[in-house]
């Protein structure tokens, strides 16, 4: 698979402004990546290696600002100072997620930086994975409601993005 179809069916909702980040396993690319992080850089998106114990090299494709807003809100800058984030500090902040990451593998609160509401991350965390009301992109224990619409949202973008990609679409013109 190319780096860019990589990008496209696992980050599409980041690439589209609808989620603040998006996170992928870069391993058994049949295309080199460093031109097209470049091109997606000049289009506001902002990558970051992580390493886990797995050995899969993960990419973490972000938007600085959105994530930055994300990380501070109040639940959430909350729950990310129990583990040593500050919050503010969005540049610390990955820093930190990279050392965690390499540390547990996915740490728990990795769902705050995707994007996955800080109530759901916290009764995750607390249900140890178990007793959620309905599941998608992440386990759901609040508001099942509100994440069904997201998840739908988030499968009709990739559908969207594979097939304008598969039409010719460049991925810098699905970059907004």
């Amino acid at each position: 698979m190319t780096f860019e179809k990589l990008l496209i069916t696992h980050c599409a909702p980041t690439l589209a402004k609808l989620k603040c980040s998006s996170l992928v396993c870069i391993s058994n690319l049949d295309s080199p990546y460093e031109d097209v992080i470049k091109r997606l850089s000049a289009k506001g998106l902002s990558f970051s290696f992580l390493k886990n114990r797995q050995g899969c090299p993960l990419l973490f494709v972000y938007r600085r600002d959105e994530l930055s807003k994300a990380l501070c809100e109040e639940r959430a800058a909350k729950l990310l100072a129990e583990y040593g984030y500050d919050a503010a500090d969005l540049d610390g902040c990955l820093a930190r997620l990279a050392e965690r990451t390499q540390e547990y593998n996915f740490p728990h609160e990795i769902g705050i930086f995707l994007g996955y509401p800080a109530g759901d991350v916290e009764a995750f965390i607390l249900n140890k994975g178990e007793n959620y009301i309905c599941s998608g992109c992440w386990k759901v224990y609040e508001n099942a409601e509100r994440a069904q619409k997201l998840f739908s949202l988030y499968k009709r973008c990739v559908r969207v993005y594979e097939k304008c990609y598969e039409k010719g679409s460049t991925i810098e013109r699905l970059c907004v």
